[in-house]
């Protein structure tokens, strides 16, 4: 099991982070590896609702199903997904700090297959593609304020 944990102070409100980072459809603005974002059902998030999205990592074309397994409003959400031969959990976090809101993320994944071989690699990689992918979410974001 890898896990991978990252934060960043961004410059806007708590509600309005937890309103862009919750609409999953905005994944492929944010996230490096995903190219492609569904949601099902269409509206806002709740528990139960699905993304399935499609991108690379490491060079190998992914898709991954994620559902909404947590959600309390301006604070954290949680999905638990696949992807092929990996599975994963994770936790986004929002919390008030100086003049904007603290962005962590606690991401747990159990590589299967050939992913399995390259743990050390994945998780370093892994790492690398959240802390930029928290970046490309502060610049973002603090453009729109």
């Amino acid at each position: 099991m890898i896990t991978i944990e990252t934060s960043i102070e961004i410059r806007r409100p708590v509600e309005a982070v937890f309103a862009f980072v919750s609409d999953l459809r905005q994944s492929p603005q944010w996230e490096g590896a995903t190219r492609e974002a569904h949601v099902t059902p269409d509206g806002p998030p709740t528990v139960g609702t699905r993304v399935r999205k499609a991108g690379s990592l490491l060079g190998v074309k992914l898709e991954a199903t994620n559902e909404i397994t947590a959600l309390e409003p301006n604070r954290s959400l949680s999905m638990k997904g696949s992807s092929g031969p990996a599975s994963m959990e994770g936790t986004w976090r929002f919390e008030a700090a100086g003049e904007g809101t603290r962005f962590s993320s606690t991401v747990q994944v159990e590589p299967g297959g050939l992913f399995k071989a390259a743990g050390p690699l994945l998780a370093s990689r892994f790492k690398k593609q959240q802390e930029a992918d928290m970046q490309r979410l502060k610049e973002l974001l603090e453009a729109q304020g």
